[in-house]
């Protein structure tokens, strides 16, 4: 995906919120095979987990379940951000005072950004991370990231919401099957398209496929549509 494009001629970037757990990875891989197989993609949990390789003290934060502070956490996404754009920042940001200082950034650059905020509940978050057994996902260290999020994710999403100029957001129920969350999000996209990019379609085609070893439709909707959006896509790219 070139530097100069937009991401349906209309975002620059996009964050996607919620716990770990929450089926963000998931999303992101599924966005990537389904629909946008180019869009750069970084997760705050992965780079700190990397850094700690090499960083005790971002070792020691990582293995308790404690943020990394606010400074580190948002220079970490900017580097990231104004080098891969149009791309996706999974896990930021975590608090207010993160959410400010992003407002600040996005305003300098003119950015516009869409936000999807994934909600689970915790009895299948912790579902999920006992399944994946990874080392910091031990019960205490998952009920204290829990409570921080109770904690700290609202104020960011009131934030978020308070500012229209700047942002789009998506909210999706992470409770389902990761096909279904999927679903959800490519309709939560198409409602939020340029009603101007509609009005002629005669030339966009996409197939529906249902493949034998399938046992649900989701995946064949999920096609149909990501095909259906990189058609678009590519018209507006032209344009």
């Amino acid at each position: 995906m070139p530097v100069k494009e937009l991401i349906f001629g209309k975002w620059d970037y996009i964050l996607l919120l919620g716990e770990s757990g929450s089926g963000k990875g998931t999303l992101v891989k599924n966005v990537r095979q389904y629909w946008l197989p180019d869009l750069n993609s970084a997760s705050m949990g992965d780079i700190f987990r990397e850094r700690s390789r090499t960083d005790p003290e971002v070792k020691r934060l990582t293995e308790q379940g404690v943020l990394v502070d606010d400074e580190t956490a948002c220079r970490v996404f900017i580097d990231f951000a104004q080098k891969n754009k149009p791309g996706l920042m999974d896990g930021f940001p975590r608090n207010r005072q993160q959410v400010i200082n992003l407002i600040k950034f996005i305003k300098e650059k003119r950015w516009r950004v869409l936000v999807i905020d994934i909600i689970c509940n915790v009895e299948v978050i912790l579902e999920r991370l006992l399944a994946r057994r990874r080392a910091d996902d031990e019960l205490h260290i998952v009920y204290k990231r829990n409570l921080d999020h109770k904690t700290l994710h609202p104020a960011v999403m009131e934030e978020i919401k308070h500012r229209a100029d700047l942002f789009d957001v998506i909210q999706l129920d992470g409770n389902y099957d990761s096909e279904i969350v999927l679903s959800s999000f490519l309709l939560s996209i198409l409602r939020l398209v340029d009603m101007l990019y509609f009005y002629d379609m005669h030339e966009i085609e996409t197939k529906f496929d249902v493949y034998e070893n399938e046992s649900t439709i989701n995946p064949a909707v999920n096609r149909w549509i990501s095909g259906f959006l990189r058609s678009l896509q590519e018209r507006i790219d032209i344009e």
